[in-house]
């Protein structure tokens, strides 16, 4: 992955810690979705990103549902398109390869040059884009071969990347997509962006999404934000425990989502927006 295994392993010492401090009641986990509070007023089908949406208003909601305006694409939104289609098939391509290669570097050569000439970069990013997949890939040649030695277990072979879930038992799409999930139910989230608070809303949702479906407790999650596009690579992670305050703000703003549509009550205009909505122009907020 993006991060060395010994930094995930840090950080989730320092979870445990925490999350022996907030033990989650059975009715806030994923698998209590046919009674309250997690069975929602109505199965809307909505998006992650239409409950922890980035306006304040919710107003890109509105105008997604009601109005029926689709998001326009811009350059933000491309570039994360493609870093999360350089990460899928970095971590892909490794395992191919390492499968019928026992030579590291033979692997890492083979996975970048696939990997970048495969993908459509613009040259405005090449270089950094090229400097993450190159990252990636070493990290895990790198712990596939250290592991490897007397026969260990390779701690990064249980990631599972673009994990598709059906959302639908908690009101939400049925095609969901997790960014990717750790043998230990550890959910990851990539981002390129600052720190928002509606990131931790996003993979509590997750969670209890995963929690619904596989029936087992996922009480952890990561967020690796990377960042430095078009200049040097730049790679940090927050870790976070699924917390019975992050899982009542998730319901909370679900059911927020739920009641704005079912009452038709259009929200007023933001006093300012991201510049990266694919909605603003609609807004006309400068």
């Amino acid at each position: 992955m993006p991060i060395p295994n010994y930094v995930i392993l840090r950080e989730l010492r320092k979870l445990h810690l925490r999350s022996s401090q907030d033990l989650v009641d059975d009715s806030l986990r994923g698998w209590s979705w046919d009674r309250p509070p997690l069975r929602p007023r109505a199965y809307l089908g909505l998006s992650v990103s239409e409950v922890t949406s980035y306006c304040p208003t919710r107003r890109d909601t509105w105008l997604r549902r009601m109005m029926k305006i689709y998001p326009e694409s811009n350059d933000t939104l491309k570039t994360g398109l493609l870093v999360h289609e350089l990460i899928h098939k970095t971590i892909k391509h490794v395992r191919k390869y390492l499968a019928i290669n026992d030579n590291p570097w033979d692997v890492y050569r083979d996975v970048v040059e696939e990997v970048v000439g495969s993908a459509e970069i613009p040259e405005s990013i090449r270089s950094w884009a090229v400097q993450l997949v190159k990252y990636i890939a070493i990290q895990l040649v790198a712990e596939a071969s250290w592991s490897s030695v007397g026969d260990g277990i390779n701690p990064w072979l249980s990631w599972i990347s673009e994990v598709r879930v059906d959302g639908s038992l908690l009101g939400l799409s049925k095609n969901l997509r997790v960014d990717a999930l750790t043998g230990s139910n550890i959910v990851v989230d990539f981002k390129l962006s600052k720190p928002y608070e509606n990131h931790k809303l996003m993979i509590t949702a997750y969670a209890m999404v995963l929690e619904a479906n596989l029936e087992v407790p996922v009480d952890y999650g990561l967020i690796i934000y990377i960042n430095g596009v078009g200049s040097s690579l730049n790679i940090k992670v927050e870790s976070l425990c699924i917390s019975s305050y992050l899982r009542k703000d998730f319901i909370d703003a679900r059911d927020e989502v739920i009641d704005m549509v079912l009452g038709e009550r259009e929200p007023p205009k933001a006093t300012s927006c991201n510049p990266a909505c694919p909605f603003k122009n609609y807004c006309g907020v400068a």
